[in-house]
């Protein structure tokens, strides 16, 4: 139970950071769950690589790719937690042998 803590943080810290890009602050006059103009979700503007796609279909094709990842790692996880609690050991534990 321990390990879930940090995680739990680090997500929100980073949610909270996110949301306060892409959503209107409705104690601002903006609407309730809504978001800015011209934002796109997922897109905080961070690329120092210079990996995003100038061009559109690339930009889909890449995105598509990131879901299917994302969706892929949800599961991986469901996996974690479903060994932890069929056998109560913690996932470290499990890969240790």
């Amino acid at each position: 139970p321990t390990f879930w803590y940090p995680v739990l943080l680090a997500i929100a810290v980073a949610e909270l950071g996110r949301a306060r890009l892409g959503w209107q602050d409705p104690f601002d006059g903006g609407s309730m769950f809504a978001l800015r103009d011209g934002y796109t979700p997922g897109d905080i503007g961070f690329d120092p690589l210079g990996l995003k796609p100038t061009n559109p279909a690339e930009l889909e094709n890449i995105q598509n790719k990131e879901i299917n990842n994302g969706r892929l790692a949800m599961l991986g996880l469901a996996g974690f937690i479903a060994q932890e609690l069929v056998n109560g050991k913690p996932i470290l534990d499990n890969l240790q042998g």
